[in-house]
């Protein structure tokens, strides 16, 4: 007698536990995307209330206190703006402006003066050179510099240096990046 035992018609697999299973992680995940929903929901409501909070407050700062003149109003605002605007010149490096200004100056230049523009970043450089060749070459090593860009030289002029020698009396305008 020849003995067969067919082990494909028994299921080993308990689809009714994994379909428990299925159900119970789909349910899971239903659960968490409206609790994140909900929360989103809150988060954006918040940032919208706190948004109209400070919108008031900016308004009630802008707005003249009472017993206030008009006049004393608008001058203690020039004071403030005048002294934020120091502050802000007062944060800039110089040191390490100086260097990558005298990194970029070649020989035959000299500068007369550094002036800060109205904007952050903006300089104005006076200076003096042998020939116009020399202020050509200086602003086309301000143009390849990293460091500067907008680059443009605003005049020049021919003075007398001594009886026999002329020189270049420049003006460039750039914007600095620190």
């Amino acid at each position: 007698m020849r003995f067969e035992i067919n082990l494909v018609t028994r299921t080993y697999l308990n689809l009714r536990l994994l379909n428990q299973i299925s159900y119970s992680v789909v349910a899971l995940l239903v659960l968490l995307l409206g609790w994140n929903i909900m929360r989103i929901s809150w988060n954006y409501g918040e940032q919208r209330r706190l948004a109209a909070e400070v919108g008031s407050l900016e308004g009630s700062l802008n707005a003249r206190p009472g017993g206030v003149s008009e006049k004393d109003f608008t001058r203690q605002r020039a004071r403030i703006s005048f002294f934020n605007e120091a502050i802000d010149r007062k944060g800039t490096d110089w040191l390490n402006l100086l260097d990558q200004i005298e990194s970029v100056t070649p020989d035959g230049i000299s500068l007369a003066a550094l002036t800060p523009g109205k904007k952050s970043g903006e300089l104005k450089l006076d200076g003096r050179a042998r020939s116009f060749a020399a202020v050509r070459q200086y602003v086309e090593k301000l143009e390849g510099s990293k460091s500067f860009s907008d680059v443009q030289l605003l005049s020049h002029q021919e003075i007398p240096v001594s009886e026999s020698g002329r020189g270049v009396q420049f003006s460039i305008s750039c914007k600095v990046q620190f």
